[in-house]
């Protein structure tokens, strides 16, 4: 029986992160009637971006963005225009250093003579963590009626355009929301 226990814990260690979504969504539940009848929709660029938001962005991560919004998007079977659309995607992106501690506390069976345990070891990793947003602004309104949001620790190098889809695709997984009952 032990020896069946430690196996299934490690498994269940193993499995559990996966299980941990990065995308989360959030709506306005007075625009869900509105969100139902939308057709048509924009992308706003980067200049007019730049407008009301810090573009941190490289032009070409841009490129490979939008274009990722417009196949998921035309995929739902909505169409872009560019005069008088149901709704404006706007999607921008939020870094933040995250600490993380980490007590292995002594380690064990190790004790040294005389002088007691061996100290705690604390391993200290400090990273960047960045959040995807994904905007959608009522046109007639202009206010913001749905979002969602991608959380990942940053590496080194700029998404590419497989990965970029692959984002996208799981934060507007939630657009548009499901009608109660429907």
């Amino acid at each position: 029986m032990k020896t069946f226990v430690l196996p299934a814990f490690l498994l269940v260690l193993a499995v559990l992160p996966g299980c941990i979504s990065p995308t989360s969504y959030d709506y306005e539940q007075a625009a869900l009637e509105e969100m139902s009848n939308y057709k048509t929709f924009t992308i706003d660029s980067r200049e007019t971006r730049s407008n009301y938001q810090d573009v941190v962005l490289s032009p070409i991560v841009d490129r490979r963005i939008e274009r990722a919004i417009q196949r998921e998007l035309t995929a739902k079977g909505f169409e872009s225009v560019s005069a008088n659309p149901d709704f404006r995607v706007t999607f921008n992106t939020v870094t933040k250093t995250r600490t993380e501690i980490n007590d292995f506390g002594p380690p064990p069976f190790r004790r040294h003579p005389y002088y007691g345990y061996s100290g705690r070891h604390l391993d200290i990793d400090e990273y960047e963590e960045g959040t995807f947003l994904i905007n959608i602004v009522d046109r007639a309104s202009k206010q913001l009626v749905w979002r969602g949001a991608y959380v990942k620790r940053l590496g080194w190098s700029a998404p590419d355009e497989a990965e970029v889809q692959k984002i996208v695709s799981s934060i507007l997984a939630g657009f548009p929301p499901e009608q109660p009952g429907g």
